[in-house]
């Protein structure tokens, strides 16, 4: 049976009151997944990019904006991963992970790139015909898979409430010194300065993680003036000489070693989920975009649990506390391939273990929101089902909490008016008829009981029974 670990507790001085630095810092490995990148990857970023902009002599404004541009930086990841996946006809994480290493400033290298990354599995005639494809788009396909991403990112930090600087940060972090980038193809100091700092640091990371200091050191060098601000590139070959800073960038593994850089973190009371709410509904919308099939899945379910739980009796905060969970229990499907998610057949042995996963993952992501514990634990479970069928745990009736017995059903109930790849939604009345065959064995009687209880209330309403 898998087992989930513990996470590090925040230090004593946060006072019950979770900033929002270790909030974002522990969503943005949400973001690092979707992007074929491992648990951990932005929070690195963030730490030696904070270096360079005090090696810079950044004032505390502009640390600010660059502390959430650089965890926020692949907030518009899931914007484009469908796309991806269609045209490249190959897993998006990969696809991904490989376009950030990959010097895809010229146009031999580009066509290098789409010769390895498509169809990579398919037969030779189906990986020739799908190259074609790719072809006949040109360039102008690269230009709108990275406007998509970028522009995407960039509103969903201003919903976040950041500054414009941070906004245009993670608009222009795939813009390159020598105007060869996008999407503007901006050149040399055009750029904002900030989101120079942000591509030279993610790119430190991953030629890090893929080959120590000399890897960093190599690509540093050969990209100075082509990708990278030549002034920012001597800061970093300057200051990190020693091996000591290379031995403590490899110990940032978790969001509060690199909570504290913000220098005016909002405090975000525990007992009050408003601000916590607001940045759920953000990332539940990320989660949401990354299939076509699964648009408004989150987002939907989270209120229907709301809903239930009025139904139920149960008090404003614990619906809310409920609606929170809804809202982000699918964060660890940023972890799953859209080649996945948008199967039309069914999955294979590999392909169903990578689906199931989801839910562990998704609780590993808010594990380190200690005051949110609940809702940590309510997300992981609503596929866990009482008679012990689920997953990931194999929880059973008595183990599992009444909010997570909520959002199982209202899980359930979203999915099965839905369409998906390989059928079409049903009406409530079917739905319903399908829950209360499971009601009582492997889905809660009282939460089924909530959903019918809704839908007849809704009958002759000229909307009916609508989740918006």
């Amino acid at each position: 049976m898998s087992t989930i670990p513990a996470s590090t507790p925040v230090r004593a001085d946060f006072q019950g009151a979770l900033p929002s630095s270790l909030v974002l810092a522990s969503l943005s490995r949400a973001l690092d997944l979707a992007e074929g990148e491992p648990m951990g990857h932005a929070i690195r970023a963030c730490w030696l990019g904070m270096k360079v902009g005090d090696w810079l002599g950044l004032g505390p404004e502009d640390r600010q904006d660059l502390f959430y541009a650089l965890l926020l930086k692949d907030a518009g990841c899931s914007a484009n991963a469908y796309s991806v996946t269609h045209w490249f006809g190959a897993d998006d994480r990969s696809t991904k992970a490989h376009l950030k290493v990959a010097d895809w400033g010229s146009q031999w290298r580009s066509v290098l790139f789409a010769m390895r990354q498509t169809a990579p599995s398919a037969p030779i005639t189906r990986r020739m015909a799908r190259l074609v494809s790719l072809g006949s788009k040109g360039p102008g396909l690269a230009n709108e898979l990275v406007q998509l991403r970028c522009t995407r990112g960039a509103e969903l930090v201003r919903e976040l409430g950041w500054s414009e600087a941070a906004a245009e940060a993670v608009l222009c972090l795939d813009e390159h010194w020598n105007g060869a980038g996008r999407p503007r193809g901006l050149k040399g100091e055009e750029i904002p300065l900030l989101s120079r700092i942000v591509l030279l640091s993610q790119t430190t990371e991953i030629f890090w993680r893929l080959g120590g200091r000399r890897s960093v050191e190599s690509v540093l060098r050969r990209r100075r003036g082509t990708w990278f601000d030549p002034q920012l590139v001597d800061a970093v070959l300057t200051h990190a000489r020693s091996d000591k800073l290379w031995d403590r960038f490899g110990s940032i593994t978790h969001p509060e070693q690199v909570a504290h850089l913000d220098p005016h973190p909002r405090k975000i009371p525990s007992a009050s989920l408003e601000a916590l709410l607001e940045i759920g509904q953000v990332f539940a919308g990320v989660v949401d975009a990354k299939s076509p099939w699964t648009s408004t899945h989150s987002t939907r379910t989270a209120l229907l649990s709301r809903r239930m739980a009025a139904v139920m009796g149960l008090d404003e905060e614990e619906a809310n506390r409920i609606g929170l969970a809804a809202l982000l229990h699918d964060l660890g499907k940023l972890a799953v391939s859209n080649a996945i998610l948008d199967k039309a057949g069914p999955l294979d042995p590999g392909e169903m273990m990578e689906m199931q996963n989801h839910t562990e993952i998704s609780y590993q992501l808010l594990a380190p929101l200690w005051p949110l514990g609940d809702v940590a634990e309510m997300a992981a479970s609503h596929h866990e089902r009482l008679d012990g069928s689920g997953y990931h745990r194999h929880l059973r009736g008595p183990d599992l909490t009444y909010g997570a017995q909520i959002v199982a059903v209202a899980d359930v109930f979203e999915a099965l008016t839905s369409d998906r790849p390989y059928r079409r939604g049903m009406d409530n009345d079917q739905a319903i008829a399908h829950l209360r065959k499971e009601a009582g064995r492997t889905l809660a009687a009282e939460p089924i009981s909530a959903i019918y209880e809704m839908v007849e209330s809704a009958r002759g309403r000229p909307e009916g029974f609508a989740l918006t």
